[in-house]
């Protein structure tokens, strides 16, 4: 990679103390960092991951790439997804929840979280419209949003494509508070 590693090195360290995550590993846009948190938490064919219906294409698409089952979920009157319609939606095959923080607003974390915590299921952001967003007070992928759940596995993916509020040409962004789940989006993103 000649002398752009060093470069992502400091960004990665750099958005890190931005949002306030241990952990933040740059990736080449926000569906391969998508794709990588989901592979890293062992989706696979059979298993659900619960997204909205308000979405890019690529959020659907990373879970059906790895075999699994998008299930699609209605949306609230704020445009995000819709806690209540989560929790009916789960099912004994559901592995993940993946709200879409859309249009640079933030989904109700609490409640997400919180239904992720009882179901012992994985929560993976996507922040593809959320650089600068915050909730509560804390900025998207900030390991502080889900410090009342520390058995959550969580993962949130960022992007900087050229349309995006924050832009680096293309690329993209994973935080994470899990160290286990840090190492191994790592190995899945250098393997895949």
């Amino acid at each position: 990679m000649g002398n752009y590693r060093p470069k992502v090195k400091r960004f990665e360290a750099n958005f890190s103390a931005y949002t306030a995550a241990s952990h933040a590993l740059g990736v080449n846009s926000c569906t391969a960092g998508l794709h990588t948190a989901l592979a890293a938490l062992g989706i696979k064919p059979g298993n659900e991951v619960i997204l909205p219906t308000l979405t890019f294409c690529a959020t659907a698409n990373v879970v059906v790439h790895l075999g699994a089952t998008p299930v699609l979920v209605d949306i609230g009157a704020d445009f995000q997804i819709d806690p209540v319609a989560v929790e009916k939606a789960i099912t004994s095959r559901t592995r993940a929840i993946m709200p879409v923080h859309y249009a640079g607003q933030a989904c109700d974390l609490n409640a997400i979280y919180e239904i992720a915590a009882q179901h012992k299921l994985a929560v993976i952001e996507d922040a593809a419209h959320a650089v600068g967003t915050s909730y509560r007070g804390k900025q998207i992928g900030s390991d502080v949003l889900a410090a009342a759940y520390p058995q959550l596995r969580r993962a949130t993916a960022f992007s900087f494509y050229a349309n995006k509020n924050m832009t680096t040409g293309e690329g993209g962004m994973v935080t994470t508070a899990d160290d286990q789940l840090a190492a191994s989006c790592v190995s899945c993103h250098y393997t895949a």
